[in-house]
Protein backbone atom coordinates (compact mmCIF):
# COMPACT_ATOMS: atom_id res chain seq x y z
CA UNK A 1 0.00 0.00 0.00
CA UNK A 2 1.33 3.43 -0.88
CA UNK A 3 1.42 5.94 1.97
CA UNK A 4 1.25 9.60 0.97
CA UNK A 5 4.46 11.38 2.01
CA UNK A 6 2.49 14.21 3.64
CA UNK A 7 0.72 11.65 5.87
CA UNK A 8 3.90 9.98 7.15
CA UNK A 9 4.70 12.69 9.74
CA UNK A 10 1.19 12.34 11.16
CA UNK A 11 1.54 8.57 11.34
CA UNK A 12 4.91 8.98 13.06
CA UNK A 13 3.21 11.19 15.66
CA UNK A 14 1.10 8.13 16.47
CA UNK A 15 4.34 6.30 17.26
CA UNK A 16 4.86 4.47 13.97
CA UNK A 17 8.28 3.96 12.43
CA UNK A 18 9.56 3.65 8.88
CA UNK A 19 9.62 -0.13 9.37
CA UNK A 20 5.91 -0.01 10.24
CA UNK A 21 5.13 1.57 6.88
CA UNK A 22 6.25 -1.66 5.19
CA UNK A 23 3.46 -3.50 7.06
CA UNK A 24 0.70 -1.45 5.45
CA UNK A 25 -1.02 -3.89 3.12
CA UNK A 26 -4.31 -2.06 2.61
CA UNK A 27 -6.25 -4.90 4.22
CA UNK A 28 -5.06 -5.71 7.75
CA UNK A 29 -2.96 -2.58 8.23
CA UNK A 30 -4.10 0.66 6.67
CA UNK A 31 -4.99 4.22 7.59
CA UNK A 32 -7.33 6.99 6.63
CA UNK A 33 -6.79 10.71 6.43
CA UNK A 34 -9.09 13.61 7.22
CA UNK A 35 -8.06 17.26 6.73
CA UNK A 36 -9.41 18.25 10.15
CA UNK A 37 -8.96 15.09 12.24
CA UNK A 38 -5.61 13.99 10.86
CA UNK A 39 -4.93 10.26 10.45
CA UNK A 40 -6.11 7.15 12.19
CA UNK A 41 -4.70 3.68 11.96
CA UNK A 42 -6.49 0.43 11.18
CA UNK A 43 -4.42 -2.29 12.83
CA UNK A 44 -6.72 -4.72 14.65
CA UNK A 45 -3.91 -7.21 15.35
CA UNK A 46 -1.35 -4.66 16.64
CA UNK A 47 1.17 -5.61 13.93
CA UNK A 48 2.77 -2.14 14.04
CA UNK A 49 4.54 -0.49 16.94
CA UNK A 50 1.43 1.56 17.74
CA UNK A 51 0.91 1.07 21.47
CA UNK A 52 -2.25 2.99 22.23
CA UNK A 53 -5.80 1.69 22.36
CA UNK A 54 -7.28 0.24 19.18
CA UNK A 55 -11.04 -0.12 19.30
CA UNK A 56 -12.99 -3.29 18.70
CA UNK A 57 -13.56 -2.08 15.14
CA UNK A 58 -9.77 -2.12 14.59
CA UNK A 59 -9.34 1.65 14.36
CA UNK A 60 -7.19 3.89 16.54
CA UNK A 61 -8.18 7.36 17.65
CA UNK A 62 -7.55 10.24 15.24
CA UNK A 63 -4.11 11.83 15.53
CA UNK A 64 -5.70 15.18 16.42
CA UNK A 65 -7.17 13.57 19.56
CA UNK A 66 -3.67 12.84 20.90
CA UNK A 67 -4.95 9.71 22.64
CA UNK A 68 -2.59 8.44 25.34
CA UNK A 69 -5.08 6.37 27.33
CA UNK A 70 -3.09 3.11 27.29
CA UNK A 71 0.33 4.62 27.91
CA UNK A 72 -1.07 6.72 30.78
CA UNK A 73 -2.40 3.58 32.44
CA UNK A 74 0.90 1.77 31.96
CA UNK A 75 2.90 4.68 33.39
CA UNK A 76 0.74 4.69 36.53
CA UNK A 77 1.01 0.92 36.85
CA UNK A 78 4.80 1.06 36.52
CA UNK A 79 4.99 3.73 39.23
CA UNK A 80 2.89 1.59 41.56
CA UNK A 81 5.02 -1.47 40.83
CA UNK A 82 8.39 0.26 41.41
CA UNK A 83 8.18 0.32 45.22
CA UNK A 84 7.47 -3.40 45.35
CA UNK A 85 10.24 -4.38 42.96
CA UNK A 86 12.90 -6.41 44.69
CA UNK A 87 10.70 -7.17 47.69
CA UNK A 88 10.07 -10.71 46.55
CA UNK A 89 12.79 -13.27 46.56
CA UNK A 90 14.02 -16.23 48.56
CA UNK A 91 13.13 -14.68 51.92
CA UNK A 92 9.54 -13.95 51.02
CA UNK A 93 9.18 -17.34 49.32
CA UNK A 94 10.36 -19.00 52.54
CA UNK A 95 7.78 -17.01 54.48
CA UNK A 96 5.02 -18.16 52.15
CA UNK A 97 6.15 -21.77 52.44
CA UNK A 98 6.25 -21.54 56.23
CA UNK A 99 2.77 -20.01 56.33
CA UNK A 100 1.41 -22.78 54.08
CA UNK A 101 3.06 -25.47 56.22
CA UNK A 102 1.53 -23.97 59.37
CA UNK A 103 -1.90 -23.79 57.80
CA UNK A 104 -1.98 -27.12 55.93
CA UNK A 105 0.65 -29.24 57.65
CA UNK A 106 3.72 -30.77 56.10
CA UNK A 107 1.83 -32.65 53.39
CA UNK A 108 1.88 -36.41 53.14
Amino acid sequence: MRIDDKHKPLLKQLGLTEEDFEKFDGKFVTYEYDEIKGVRLYDPYYTTSYNEYIGIDGWSAWSSEKDTFMSDILKRAEKKAEPSEGKTGPDSQDKVQDALKKKFGHGK
